[in-house]
């Protein structure tokens, strides 16, 4: 799909991710799980997200990265659209917003990462990414280098049908490595 702005494309895609059902987002679940992520992910520290209702779901996903011993670390929302970083695994908390988060891991620094999970609405072949908008994801990748240069892998999962030629984004916002979906993995570096 092309869309003219990010807010279409944000509407758009929250549209089409409420009409999905419990089957469905099953199954979307159980694929992302069962990619070979012990060849897409060294093994050490990561990052990942805890899925809300209607995103593809990571918690088989997240258990099988913690199988493999890729660590993940999940976001905690801060004030000025900060993230800080928790271990998963523990109890998680919900914050203001509905959104699962872990205890603060305070020693924990992004830049020891070998890759990032990151959520979106959508994703572009040509390395956009569309999020929620607010921008705690752009801002925290804006304090690493790129992959390219020793950064840690970005990595964008979306469901099938959310994968376009490009999203609408901005200077801000920052490019991603690989796509992946529950039926894809899309490299779009090297």
């Amino acid at each position: 799909m092309v869309f003219d702005t990010k807010q279409m494309a944000r509407e758009a895609s929250l549209e089409s991710r409420h009409i999905r059902d419990l089957d469905e987002l099953a199954s979307a679940e159980s694929a992302l799980a069962a990619h070979d992520w012990e060849s897409i992910i060294r093994r050490g520290r990561i990052t990942c997200y805890v899925s809300m209702d209607s995103e593809p779901p990571t918690q088989s996903l997240r258990n099988r990265l913690i199988e493999l011993e890729r660590m993940p670390y999940l976001p905690i929302m801060q004030p000025a659209r900060q993230l800080a970083w928790g271990r998963d695994g523990a109890e998680l908390l919900q914050n203001n917003y509905g959104v699962l988060e872990p205890q603060e891991d305070s020693t924990f620094a992004l830049s020891s990462v070998t890759a990032m999970i990151i959520p979106a609405l959508r994703a572009g072949l040509d390395g956009s990414r569309l999020g929620r908008g607010a921008g705690y994801y752009d801002r925290a990748l804006a304090t690493v280098p790129p992959h390219s240069v020793g950064g840690p892998l970005r990595i964008v999962v979306v469901f099938d049908d959310e994968v376009d030629d490009t999203v609408p984004h901005d200077e801000l916002d920052q490019p991603m490595d690989i796509i992946v979906t529950p039926l894809r993995v899309i490299r779009l570096t090297k």
